[in-house]
């Protein structure tokens, strides 16, 4: 996929961004804050001030096979694990079905810095943060 930055922009805005609780997913939105989401997010997550959710699965948004997506998915695992960064599975849906889900984790108050630099060791274009009480946002990766 060779798209504009416009594109992409408008692609993640409808994306739905699911955290996996353990009473279900919650799904995020980039720019709606949600009161219930951020409630979830504090007891079931255990999440103190903010989070991220990252995917290493088709880097700069070239469509990888499920294979090469899974390895990718392992090599993040491992890193996370070694950095003690608390983790649950995520998952990334066009609710139009344009793109392919992408598996990923939520991030769980990770060390300032963290997410976005995991972000670029996995050549991904953005990624997606929040902090409690606020809507989530897209943070740019690349130029």
């Amino acid at each position: 996929m060779s798209a504009s930055r416009a594109e992409l922009e408008a692609a993640y805005l409808r994306t739905q961004y699911c955290a996996r609780l353990a009473r279900g997913e919650v799904i995020l939105r980039i720019g709606a804050y949600d009161e219930a989401a951020d409630r979830r997010l504090r007891a079931e997550a255990g999440v103190r001030a903010h989070w991220a959710i990252l995917t290493p699965c088709n880097p700069q948004s070239q469509l990888l096979t499920a294979e090469d997506n899974a390895a990718r998915l392992a090599r993040l695992a491992k890193r996370l694990a070694e950095a003690r960064i608390r983790v649950l599975p995520s998952r990334n849906r066009d609710p139009q079905g344009a793109w392919p889900d992408e598996d990923g984790f939520f991030l769980c108050d990770p060390p300032a810095g963290a997410a976005q630099s995991l972000g670029r060791e996995f050549d991904q274009n953005a990624i997606v943060v929040g902090e409690l009480g606020q809507p989530p946002r897209l943070v740019w990766l690349r130029d």
